[in-house]
């Protein structure tokens, strides 16, 4: 790294003041108007952009007197992303001995498939249609019980009926594929344009290194669909009205061939986490956590080409830091206190993913999760929405918290339809109790707006038109209740099960 720049960065740590009463605006600003001006050209994971805000954020980290948390004493948890990208699949369907007028052909105009390798060719498979392809243990759902799915195509439904919890449509071919099935394929109704969903995967479809795909995985039109349907004899109307809680896998009259080429990417990365030691020995944390990337150079050559996202997420990445100062010039928590700048959430979530299958702490000494992302949006004196709620002890903590603080909660429950868009959906679904805090998503027309508007755009850049008055009080409530939950006398969960 040049070392003009190491020197910036040197002035940026000593321009912070080394102590205040409350977070301000200001202080909020001078962190993002760096992460996002466009010398990070858009933080985009793998890239000199990732350097350069890596860099940065462990530098800070480490002028605030936090200790490094990752492996082998580094700042840095670094990770791998693989990316696959489709190539022209082929797909040949038959009833009984494979007679011309039985055969379906299919391209990509009805299907389309990705590998796990490179090229990935399956014979004769059984094809097998699975509903959903729903397991809810919880709820005593299984919709492959009974079922065998070894070496056979499995068809599943691409959409998710509306109802809170109902694992999305990755996580049920990571359920169908660990049946034994070599191929998973959803069917895309005719709400979502089947043109969208090609061009959802010919962007790329993105896992951790660590994870093992299905052998083939991809989606049907449901045109093609309705086509391999009635060469088995069998009513897609039908099958799409069966799917319920008690609903069991249906053989299909078919084979299937399955010819299928996928372009293999690695991108290296790297989550940046540091610990404020706390004095109890308690065995125990809490975590607060922000994602660091965004979209680097998003535009073509000619034009603003860089996604600099200020809002998302430079603004939870500078919460995320002066909350760390805050809580490190204050009085000594009694739990440990880890600050993660997690990369990949714009790729899919993937290194809070990470961070939950190789924590740097056992998951189960994780008292809570606080994430910020997206901070910059509301005003001063917005109401509070919490994300994540249900956990009584610690609802407990967050009502008082906000009573104390003079601001009233917002009970609408609007914000649960974002649940899922956020790095502490990740770590919820290891077990973990995972919050978000604040105002900038109570208040859903303005949210509404910059979903709209600036959002992954290169129009969501750092300046003085940035609203911080909000940011910086939700950042002083979550240092007040940062310091509730590093506490075992205010704050302890009770047993909780496995995820």
């Amino acid at each position: 790294m040049a070392v003009r720049f190491l020197v910036a960065l040197i002035l940026a740590v000593l321009a912070f003041p080394a102590a205040a009463q409350s977070i301000s605006p200001e202080a909020l600003r001078r962190h993002i108007d760096i992460l996002a001006s466009d010398a990070f050209e858009g933080r985009e994971p793998g890239t000199e952009g990732e350097k350069k805000a890596i860099a940065y954020i462990a530098g800070q980290m480490q002028g605030l007197g936090l200790e490094p948390a990752g492996p082998k004493g580094s700042w840095y948890q670094p990770l791998e992303v693989t990316v696959r990208r489709p190539g022209d699949p082929t797909a040949s369907l038959w009833q009984g001995k494979r007679k011309r007028r039985d055969r379906v052909e299919l391209d990509s105009d009805g299907v389309i498939l990705i590998g796990r390798s490179a090229h990935e060719i399956l014979t004769a498979a059984p094809v097998v249609f699975a509903g959903h392809g729903a397991v809810i243990p919880a709820k005593g759902i299984d919709q492959l019980a009974g079922a065998d799915l070894k070496g056979a195509v499995v068809l599943i439904l691409y959409d998710s009926p509306d109802t809170p919890g109902f694992p999305a449509y990755a996580e049920r071919v990571e359920a169908v594929a660990a049946r034994g099935a070599a191929a998973v394929i959803g069917i895309v109704g005719h709400e979502l344009p089947w043109p969208v969903v090609q061009r959802i995967y010919e962007a790329g479809q993105n896992r951790l290194s660590i994870q093992t795909p299905a052998p083939i995985a991809g989606a049907m039109s449901q045109a093609a669909a309705e086509t391999v349907l009635h060469a088995a004899h069998s009513d897609l109307a039908a099958l799409l009205a069966a799917p319920g809680p008690t609903f069991t896998p249906v053989p299909l009259k078919l084979r299937a061939t399955l010819d299928v080429t996928t372009a293999i990417a690695t991108v290296a990365s790297h989550n940046v986490l540091g610990r404020l030691r706390g004095a109890g020995a308690t065995g125990e944390s809490l975590l607060y956590l922000a994602h660091w990337d965004h979209l680097g150079l998003c535009e073509p050559e000619g034009a603003d080409r860089i996604c600099n996202g200020a809002v998302d997420n430079a603004s939870g990445v500078a919460a995320l830091l002066e909350i760390a100062r805050a809580l490190a010039r204050g009085p000594k928590p009694k739990r440990d206190i880890l600050f993660l700048a997690t990369t990949a959430e714009e790729m899919g979530l993937l290194g809070a993913e990470y961070f939950a299958a190789r924590p740097a702490v056992p998951l189960k000494s994780l008292v809570a999760a606080i994430n910020l992302d997206t901070v910059a949006i509301g005003p001063k004196g917005e109401k509070v929405a919490v994300m994540g709620r249900g956990l009584a002890p610690l609802d407990a903590v967050i009502d008082a918290t906000v009573a104390e603080a003079g601001r009233t909660l917002d009970e609408d429950d609007e914000a649960a339809a974002f649940v899922e868009r956020q790095d502490g959906w990740a770590l919820a679904r290891a077990g973990v109790p995972a919050i978000m805090v604040g105002g900038s998503f109570s208040d859903m027309k303005l949210l509404g707006a910059f979903l709209a508007g600036p959002y992954h755009s290169p129009a969501d850049n750092p300046g003085p038109g940035l609203v911080l008055d909000g940011a910086a009080e939700d950042a002083d409530l979550m240092v007040a209740l940062g310091r509730k939950l590093a506490d075992p006398a205010r704050y302890r969960l009770p047993e909780r099960p496995a995820p």
